[in-house]
Parts: structure tokens; sequence; C-alpha cells
């Protein structure tokens, strides 16, 4: 019996080890199955919000976004860029593109994979390069070595959001009391970029409702543009010209 009892050892061992790689295997595949049935849900329901729009739904990329709007930070960051889900058409007379969003940073076990809301919107104006976002640590810490931001009058505004513009004087011509005060009630205003034609704003998260929000922000901001920016930098109708 002596010898019997380390076979029947080894045995049990084995069984539990084929047990707990069945386990894993099994949720594994939940896991995937589980993926495929949200991506699933999510087309649907973006399919039925483009179509209330009056918006073309594409469950792929068909304008190859990360390419075409390379010259804005959010799709020049990371690698394994990709643009899913996009709505696009004319909303109020603007064109707009909507889409989820995203990039990778890092490789292997290092690599973090990023997810956004984006918006995309064509703008009266030529505007100078824009990026805002909330404000960070880091972000303090280098105002006090000299590499601050744009402050505004309104205090509030400027701690709470990082603002970087190629010039100075547009970005306060944009940025003027009565807007600061509309983006202050939003809560937390999503990220903001500029760059010629086209107004982008994004923010993390796959609430759907948050497109809207994204939408309303956005042409609020187009709306409070001041006419004598609009006769210096505008671009032909007051809808500004395609994303």
């Amino acid at each position: 019996m002596e010898y019997l009892i380390p076979v029947v050892f080894a045995g049990g061992a084995g069984a539990c080890q084929c047990m707990f790689f069945a386990l894993v295997v099994a949720g594994i595949i939940a896991l995937i199955v589980y993926g495929i049935r949200k991506a699933r849900e999510r087309r649907a329901a973006m399919a039925r919000m483009a179509a209330q729009w009056g918006l073309q739904y594409y469950a792929d990329d068909p304008y190859d976004l990360p390419a075409r709007y390379a010259h804005f930070d959010l799709f020049s960051s990371g690698h394994s860029r990709k643009a899913s889900n996009v709505m696009a058409g004319k909303v109020s007379g603007r064109d707009v593109i909507l889409c989820d969003y995203q990039y990778t940073t890092g490789s292997g076990k290092n690599s973090t994979t990023y997810h956004y809301q984006a918006a995309i919107m064509a703008m009266p104006i030529l505007a100078a390069r824009m990026h805002m976002r909330r404000e960070s640590i880091f972000d303090r810490m280098a105002a006090w070595v000299g590499h601050d931001d744009i402050n505004f009058e309104s205090e509030e505004f400027s701690k709470r959001y990082h603002l970087k513009c190629d010039d100075r004087k547009f970005a306060y011509d944009v940025f003027h009391a009565r807007l600061i005060e509309y983006l202050l009630a939003c809560g937390d205003c999503p990220n903001l970029e500029m760059n010629g034609p086209t107004l982008l704003l994004y923010d993390s998260g796959n609430k759907l409702e948050n497109f809207q929000r994204l939408l309303d922000i956005g042409q609020e901001i187009i709306r409070s543009i001041p006419e004598y920016v609009l006769h210096e930098r505008g671009i032909g109708g007051p809808q500004g010209g395609q994303t």
C-alpha cells in the first residue's frame, strides 16, 4: 500500500489541474462570447441612433479617421489606432462625424488601450491649433518651472482646465466670459481640440447619450464664436466647411 499512496495523490492532482484548466478556458470563451454580444448590441443601438438623427452608420471606419485627422493629438497618440461605429452626416446643417475610438500605448503585458467617444465638427472659421483638457497635478508642477498654459479671468476655469493654443489672442477671443460660464455649468467638459476648420471633442466612456452631450457642447462653442472672429477667420457659409 505504501507504493500506492503517491500514485493516488498524483492522479488527484492531475485531475484538479485539468479541471482548473478547463474552467479557465471556459471563462475565457464566456468573456469572448459576452464581448461579441455586447459589441453587436452597441452596433445595433448606434445604427438606430444614426437613423434617428438622419446620419449614415458604418460599423467600420470608411474614412480612415486616424490618418485623415493625424494633425490632432487624439488621432496621433499611441499605436493600433482604430475608429468604429462611425456616424456621419449633417446635424443642424453642419457636417459632423461621431465615432468610438481607441488607441494603445506600450506593448505586451505593459500595454494599455484607451477608449473614447469622439465628435468631429465643421467650423465656419480657420482656427489656430488649440487643445483643452482637465488640468492635472503634473500640469501644476510644470507651471512652477515656467511651463504654464493660458489663464483666463475666471480663476475657476483656469484651475479646472489646461489650455494651450498657438495663438493666445485667438484663445481669448473664442473663450470669452459667456462661453466660459457655459462650460463651467456643463460640469466636466470633454477634451477639446481645434485645428483649421475642424472642432474635435472627445471623452472616455461608452454611454450612447454622451454623443448628444458632445454635439450640444460643440454646437454651443461654434455658435458662440464672436462676429469679429467670423469676419477675420471666416471660410464661407455659417455652417463652415466639410469635416
